[in-house]
């Protein structure tokens, strides 16, 4: 965990009632016994993506003569009160994708809710006129990855289309199970440089999720999504995504894309 990190750990008593509560309490104390150990509700935060790890995500795109997007192209800077997650900062003729996740490996993942949620900003408008900095999405989600039983990925996300040039400028999309996975439209957010707020809630054992940004849940689904290639552990994921914007078949030049990040904050129960 970075600097700014905060952990807590409460215990979760569940009580058949207070007679119940009573005599097993008198009953650990006269034989001498500690109670036994309860369920424990998890919290983790911070004000930036310190600790996280950064990795280059599979929505890229290399022009004609141009190297494949690598570790080079993306980065994430953490700053004391938030953290710059940047694409193509090389200004190539590519489209990069940076993936900033902090994941938590245990068995017991698939039998904890996870409720999750953090602010983001863009610190520029994506516009036609073209410029030094502009976007293709932002983008963010919960999931849990069963490795030892379903095999798949269990949780939602969301994707905000930033695209200048794209007809759906603007849309929430929101991540579903059809096709294998694939995005559906989920609401809109008008683009600009106010600081916005994602909460989301996966439930593996109900199988429900809760998507919700600036108050207004998007109703989106419980997806789940295979996976090959990936392990057999079971493990939890909150991750912020940015895609910069695609270049075009023979560009030798685009313009960087970054999204600010701060306080999260994540529990599992």
């Amino acid at each position: 965990m970075g600097v700014n990190d905060t952990r807590t750990v409460t215990s979760r008593r569940r009580f058949i009632s207070t007679l119940a509560a009573g005599i097993a309490l008198g009953t650990a104390l006269t034989t001498g016994l500690a109670a036994p150990a309860q369920a424990a509700t998890v919290t983790e935060s911070g004000k930036n993506l310190a600790g996280w790890t950064t990795e280059v995500g599979d929505g890229v795109f290399a022009a004609e003569g141009q190297a494949a997007v690598n570790s080079a192209d993306i980065t994430v800077e953490n700053r004391a009160a938030d953290s710059r997650v940047r694409a193509n900062i090389l200004n190539r003729g590519v489209m990069a994708h940076v993936i900033s996740y902090k994941r938590v490996t245990d068995t017991s993942m698939m039998k904890t809710v996870q409720k999750a949620n953090y602010q983001f900003a863009m610190p520029y408008v994506p516009s036609t006129a073209g410029g030094e900095r502009n976007a293709q999405t932002v983008e963010g989600g919960l999931f849990v990855w069963d490795g030892l039983d379903t095999r798949v990925d269990h949780g939602t996300a969301f994707q905000w289309v930033l695209n200048p040039w794209d007809p759906n400028f603007g849309q929430i999309q929101i991540w579903t199970s059809a096709n294998g996975g694939s995005w559906a439209n989920g609401g809109y957010l008008k683009p600009d440089t106010a600081w916005h707020t994602v909460a989301m809630t996966v439930d593996p054992v109900k199988k429900k999720v809760e998507l919700v940004i600036d108050g207004k849940n998007l109703n989106a689904p419980y997806s789940v999504t295979p996976k090959s290639g990936w392990g057999t552990d079971v493990s939890a994921r909150l991750q912020v995504e940015a895609i910069s914007i695609y270049p075009g078949a023979t560009a030798t030049w685009a313009p960087q894309h970054e999204v600010l990040v701060r306080n999260w904050k994540w529990t599992r129960q």
